[in-house]
């Protein structure tokens, strides 16, 4: 048998007050940023490839672009350096100076598949040919972020 019990309307919690949801504030973790909270999407795309091109061929020290890129750009581009400097290890390097590849980076084309989020190809123009670096950024915390690299 169940027993009923009939509180004193006093004792009633106060269930006049509907339930406040969560703001983007009172959370800790990432925030998504909407594009036009953002910087100049070219302007962050140019600088980033620049210093992602000169840490791919040795000028550059990798932590320089730890914060403008995602964990697994990052590494990526940690593991290609490291490979590649393992390789030159291995092999008989005459005396002179490598020689350091020259570019300019000369277009940039954008695409937005959402807000907050560019895709973006850049040309760099070398002293034999142009290549593309492709990369993804994304809006976090206000700032944007590679999220994907590619240099072709």
């Amino acid at each position: 048998m169940s027993k009923k019990t009939v509180a004193h309307p006093a004792e009633d919690p106060d269930n006049n007050h509907p339930f406040r949801g969560v703001t983007a504030s009172e959370q800790f973790g990432p925030q998504w940023s909407s594009t036009h909270d953002l910087p100049d999407p070219t302007t962050f795309a140019l600088n980033f490839t620049q210093r992602a091109l000169e840490v791919l061929q040795g000028s550059r020290d990798i932590g320089q672009i730890s914060r403008w890129a995602s964990e697994d750009v990052f590494q990526a581009i940690k593991k290609h350096v490291s490979t590649h400097v393992r390789k030159q290890s291995v092999t008989l390097v005459e005396s002179a100076a490598k020689p350091v590849m020259r570019f300019t980076l000369t277009r940039v084309h954008l695409f937005s598949p959402r807000d907050g989020v560019m895709e973006v190809c850049v040309l760099a123009r070398g002293e034999r040919r142009v290549q593309a670096a492709a990369l993804r950024m994304e809006g976090l915390d206000g700032r944007w972020r590679t999220t994907s690299f590619s240099f072709l």
